[in-house]
């Protein structure tokens, strides 16, 4: 599945309209076409079962059932996971979506899907191009969510064997000198291609160490910046080995990525510049479409807000209440942070970056945002979303502008 493909679904479920049926949304790991947890799945089917009653019941079950069918007769068995969503009722819905990389076993119904674990995957398995070379040939890998989505080879013309036919032995290494520049040379533009038309943005070099340096000297400066790491091939090592060495390669520059990232969050809240941090500011950066990135650490977990029913008034910060201080509505429900979270940056097309381990992320409350323009263009939240009652309602005074943070 190629990286565009699996956004335009991410960004189908954060858009999905709300209905009352459930939306049973299911992760799990597979192998060989088969669930590697079946036990774990079947244990949390059964937990939701006894959590549905009567009109309800009969929805998610007949969510289920196509999920159920699909997990044991459509799994590919070269997936490593497999990720579903389906609802029943008037407006049905049945998206199902296999993947060469792992994912949890996981499942959930409720009003909206759960798109977390497949952010978490574009976050981490990114597209990146990885090419093996040696003296005599390179080979230009794309890598699309693990799995391998372009292999090319090319190989180096043979070098006549002139030695002793009136070369002499400076001619013939002139000879073959030039050969390899002009290979290296035709191989950078073949690669330099790729990468244009794919709109790559990471390179890995892989190959025994001389070629590697040949080639990282020869690449442009647009290209050189994209370069993320240099794989020493072994001699025993095969091309598809290399592969298998550059995911891990990669997933430790994504890493070290996020940490910048994490980085800049914290220098732009110095600064008082563009940037906020904190489950409120961060929400209601997100609602007004002012955020370029949203940083979020994976052991973010903040308490449910809630939503009026009623006049659409939402809170981040404080438990369910009896009714609605703004319309008097006692139709109120949860609202997932988290999630909520998740669905605005995609609906807005911000870049999502997951951080793991950051005590500074832990320290700003687990999540912050990069923005696109200081919170004094932004305006206000509109008027139906907070009271002369509630002023912690409006955006300039709940805490957002640049430097402040909190829950």
């Amino acid at each position: 599945m190629e990286l565009r493909e699996f956004q335009g679904h991410i960004r189908r479920l954060a858009t999905l309209p709300k209905t009352r049926a459930p939306v049973v949304s299911c992760y799990v790991r597979v192998e060989g076409g088969d669930l590697k947890h079946r036990s774990v799945f079947a244990g949390r089917v059964e937990e939701l079962r006894r959590s549905f009653a009567g009109e309800d019941a009969r929805l998610f079950e007949e969510a289920l059932t196509p999920i159920e069918r699909f997990l044991s007769t459509e799994v590919h068995r070269g997936s490593k996971g497999v990720a579903v969503f389906s609802r029943a009722g008037r407006q049905p819905f049945f998206l199902a979506l296999q993947f060469y990389v792992p994912l949890p076993t996981w499942i959930a119904a409720d009003t909206l899907p759960n798109i977390y674990h497949l952010v978490e995957l574009k976050d981490t398995y990114w597209r990146f191009v990885v090419l093996v070379c040696s003296q005599d040939t390179a080979r230009i890998v794309s890598v699309n969510l693990g799995a391998v989505t372009l292999d090319l080879l090319t190989e180096r013309p043979d070098l006549r064997q002139r030695l002793g036919r009136g070369w002499s032995k400076e001619q013939f290494q002139r000879h073959r000198t030039t050969r390899t520049r002009k290979f290296v040379a035709d191989t950078v533009k073949a690669l330099s291609g790729i990468m244009a038309a794919g709109n790559y943005d990471h390179l890995i070099l892989a190959g025994d160490s001389g070629m590697t340096a040949r080639v990282r000297r020869a690449l442009p400066p647009h290209m050189a910046a994209r370069l993320v790491r240099v794989i020493r091939k072994s001699g025993r090592s095969g091309s598809w080995e290399i592969v298998a060495q550059s995911i891990s390669a990669f997933l430790e520059a994504e890493q070290e990525e996020s940490k910048a990232t994490v980085d800049a969050l914290q220098q732009q809240l110095r600064t008082g510049s563009l940037a906020v941090a904190g489950t409120r500011a961060s929400y209601w950066a997100l609602k007004l479409g002012q955020v370029e990135t949203l940083v979020m650490s994976t052991e973010y977990a903040p308490r449910p807000g809630w939503m009026c029913r009623g006049c659409r008034i939402d809170r981040t910060t404080e438990q369910l209440s009896n009714k609605c201080p703004a319309c008097g509505s006692r139709s109120l429900e949860h609202l997932r942070i988290r999630e909520a979270m998740l669905r605005l940056a995609e609906q807005h097309r911000c870049q999502v970056e997951l951080v793991r381990d950051s005590a500074t992320m832990t320290r700003l409350g687990g999540v912050g945002c990069l923005l696109r323009f200081s919170h004094g263009a932004a305006g206000r939240v509109p008027a139906r979303a907070w009271t002369a009652r509630d002023r912690s309602y409006s955006y300039p005074d709940a805490g957002v502008a640049g430097g402040q943070f909190g829950n």
